[in-house]
């Protein structure tokens, strides 16, 4: 019977299949293979040299049927074991490791089983076609359990497994896996990285059941051309920079209380509500070519003044109209002044000085902040009020005595009484009008009507809220 002196011998001696033990005992081994899990425990596998490019050990390993790495150590970046299911505890891998796993779901694995336990990858891990297949790695209750890597790579592969998983406690917060990328790839178990902390994760062109990472530290998160039939959750999370782009999300997305850097979210569908209630965000907020059939939720939304300045009316508006879809008039009044002031930074930079919107929105910011103060319109009120009764008491158009020669006041005066016929011509304002400074009362009527009707709205503005 092929015993352990024997495995031994083959896979130390790298005796091949034609050896004097293979002859003996190919028939029983075969036998024996479908009903054991061979255990290789403690040895180190080289990379392959230059003059031989399949490593005798894998040849040998090749003609098992299943099989359980423990303790050992990887030098090589795969193994090319078709039909053989594996299994990796507690293994050290010094290179890049590329994961094969090809028609070897024949059923031995159990409940809880993984792929990858305890396992360290000193390089970036890899998993795409043609070295795995759906029904392999289905196997396996999940992939990498407790592991750690440099980066976790997945392209044109169909996932029915969990990916990456750990048991550590939310508070921990230890970096397991340095970068996670995942390309053309079918999931339909969703991703989880709860409360990890990460570099990079970037998702493009995929179909994902789901990614569930509540606490996640992480300074690039991007998701792209891609569509989430899971709900995406973000909470507590702390994002430096998220990125959602050309994205349909089915269910609903989460990122409340998470504090993002910069948040941008381009040409999105999101079928059910987008969650940021009490999120912070420090950068920069941009939303453009966002669709959504539920309004999306950013009660208590907290802006630093950097990212106030830095967004662009369109995410204003978009989040001012999720707020007047459920009557919240308070908040939606603030992002109306946060709208119309990227609205003067847009006109700054497209329109010159004497543009007729800049000036009309430059005046409205200057009067009461776009209807946010009620203080300024009504002190402007007030000292509109005094000027005017100050000329009514002092009427009198002599300029000092010295200040102009005689001709000079002449022509003033001339020009005054011009402008007051002129204003003579308004007989709707006629009551307002004093004897000789007809002009004077009716532009100072006309900026004290402003104003108060400035008042009058910002008043109204904060009792609807």
């Amino acid at each position: 019977m092929f015993n352990e002196d024997h495995a031994i011998e083959w896979l130390q001696h790298g005796y091949g299949l034609q050896s004097t033990v293979s002859l003996s005992t190919s028939k029983r081994f075969d036998s024996a293979l479908e009903k054991v899990t061979i255990e290789i425990s403690g040895l180190t596998f080289p990379a392959s040299s230059d003059n031989d490019d399949v490593p005798t050990y894998q040849v040998i390993l090749s003609k098992l049927k299943r099989v359980r790495f423990t303790d050992c150590t990887f030098e090589c970046d795969r193994l090319e074991l078709p039909g053989v299911t594996q299994w990796f505890e507690n293994c050290d891998f010094s290179a890049g490791w590329s994961v094969t796993c090809i028609g070897c779901n024949h059923g031995y694995t159990e409940q809880g089983d993984s792929l990858f336990e305890d396992c360290t990858f000193q390089g970036s891990v890899s998993i795409h076609q043609p070295g795995v297949d759906a029904d392999s790695l289905a196997q396996y209750s999940g992939l990498f359990w407790e592991c750690s890597a440099k980066s976790l790579m997945l392209s044109s592969v169909n996932l029915h497994t969990r990916l990456w998983y750990t048991s550590a406690p939310p508070w921990e917060n230890k970096q397991y896996l340095d970068e996670l990328v995942i390309i053309n790839t079918n999931a339909t178990w969703p991703i989880e990285l709860s409360h990890q902390t990460i570099s990079t994760i970037h998702v493009d062109s995929c179909t994902l059941a789901g990614f569930d990472c509540p606490g996640v530290k992480v300074d690039k998160l991007s998701i792209s051309d891609t569509e989430l039939n899971g709900s995406v959750n973000l909470g507590t999370a702390g994002v430096k920079s998220l990125t959602f782009m050309d994205t349909t999300f089915a269910r609903p997305v989460n990122c409340g209380n998470a504090k993002i850097g910069s948040f941008v979210v381009l040409r999105s569908d999101f079928e059910k509500v987008l969650a940021c209630g009490s999120a912070a965000i420090e950068d920069d907020v941009c939303l453009s070519s966002v669709r959504y059939a539920v309004a999306p939720d950013f009660l208590d939304l907290a802006l630093t003044e950097q990212a106030k300045a830095a967004g662009d009316r369109e995410t204003f508006r978009l989040i001012k109209h999720s707020f007047e879809a459920v009557a919240n008039r308070i908040e939606a009044n603030r992002f109306f002044g946060l709208e119309m002031e990227a609205y003067r930074r847009e006109l700054k930079e497209q329109e010159p000085w004497y543009g007729r919107e800049r000036l009309l929105v430059g005046f409205n910011h200057s009067v009461s902040r776009h209807g946010q103060s009620y203080t300024r319109p009504l002190v402007l009120l007030l000292l509109t009020a005094a000027i005017n009764a100050w000329l009514v008491v002092n009427n009198d158009w002599q300029l000092p005595e010295g200040l102009v020669n005689e001709t000079v006041q002449a022509n003033i005066l001339a020009v005054g009484d011009a402008l007051n016929n002129f204003a003579k011509g308004f007989t709707l304002a006629r009551p307002v009008m004093h004897d000789n400074m007809e002009f004077a009362s009716l532009g100072l009527a006309l900026l004290m009507s402003t104003f108060l009707w400035h008042f009058l709205v910002a008043v109204r503005r904060f009792r609807r809220g």
